[in-house]
């Protein structure tokens, strides 16, 4: 069995992250991918939306893709939780799958300064697709590099990703401005109706 694990803040889910989940998907022929939002990210110092309001969006995006799952590991947690911990996880729960967990080339830029890194490597194969403006080397030695592990250990999916940030759809709203077409149809409504990143 082939397990994909994509973790990540989801505030708000966008078509960026759905189309790395399906590139993933199609690529690497995985038997089905994990969707994990996180509860307090290790990385961002920001207060994150309600878990329930991220969640929601989650599933409402993935409905319709019988191979997304979600898992609320993190979020049950309810604490700071790093990748190697969820990845152990899935490991305990998996123990025969080939687990791979997916990042876009942003966050593979900054890998080397994850905690337990070579535990990450160890655990799972890391996949990443390139977004636009954003380069990511593979190194086999880490260092100064862009990442670190061994080469073998690293994935790369073909094709670019649009860049399109939940940061930016946040801001889009907050002044007011149209996100058509970086979220889903589905999404933008639950965003107007719940009255999500006005301010």
């Amino acid at each position: 069995m082939k397990i994909g694990i994509f973790g990540g803040s989801f505030d708000p889910v966008h078509k960026g992250h759905i189309a790395l989940a399906k590139k993933a998907l199609r690529q690497l022929k995985l038997d089905f991918l994990f969707f994990v939002p996180a509860f307090l990210p290790p990385h961002k110092f920001r207060k994150l939306s309600d878990a329930f309001h991220r969640k929601r969006m989650l599933q409402l995006a993935v409905k319709n893709f019988p191979k997304f799952k979600i898992s609320d590991f993190e979020l049950k947690l309810k604490k700071k939780t790093y990748t190697y911990q969820t990845l152990r996880y899935f490991r305990r729960k998996y123990s025969a799958a080939e687990l791979y967990f997916l990042i876009g080339s942003d966050s593979a830029r900054d890998l080397k300064n994850w905690k337990n890194v070579k535990e990450i490597t160890r655990l799972s194969k890391i996949v990443f697709a390139e977004r636009e403006g954003y380069k990511a080397k593979i190194s086999a030695t880490g260092g100064s590099a862009d990442m670190c592990g061994r080469k073998k250990d690293f994935l790369k999916l073909e094709g670019i990703i649009a860049d399109i940030s939940s940061t930016a759809i946040r801001d889009k709203i907050k002044k007011g401005s149209s996100v058509k077409g970086l979220v889903p149809t589905v999404i933008e409504n639950y965003i107007n109706k719940n009255g999500l990143y006005k301010g």
